[in-house]
């Protein structure tokens, strides 16, 4: 399960995008949550919804076509990381 969680959001509050990405973990589950700072619900800015597209991708690439991971789906990027490195390299 793949969660977006953007700290602007006006329909969703983001804590509650944190909530489910920590109970999933909790039960064990494979979760990954996207952060898109200062955007809402939907995503405005062109290289975020360019970002999103390209994770997307990756993810349906891995899971459903076997091919092999982004780094930010094994790994994931920390949020310091975050703008620096965007982990979309694959994982040999």
């Amino acid at each position: 399960m793949v969660i977006m969680a953007n700290d602007n959001d006006g329909a969703v509050p983001w804590y509650q995008g944190i909530e489910l990405f920590t109970g999933m973990r909790r039960l064990g589950k494979q979760v990954w949550m996207l952060n898109y700072n200062g955007e809402e619900h939907n995503l405005v800015q062109r290289k975020n919804r360019k970002d999103i597209q390209i994770r997307e991708q990756q993810f349906f690439d891995w899971l459903l076509k076997g091919d092999k991971p982004a780094k930010w789906l094994i790994e994931g990027v920390p949020a310091v990381d975050k703008g620096n490195s965007w982990g979309l390299e694959t994982v040999q």
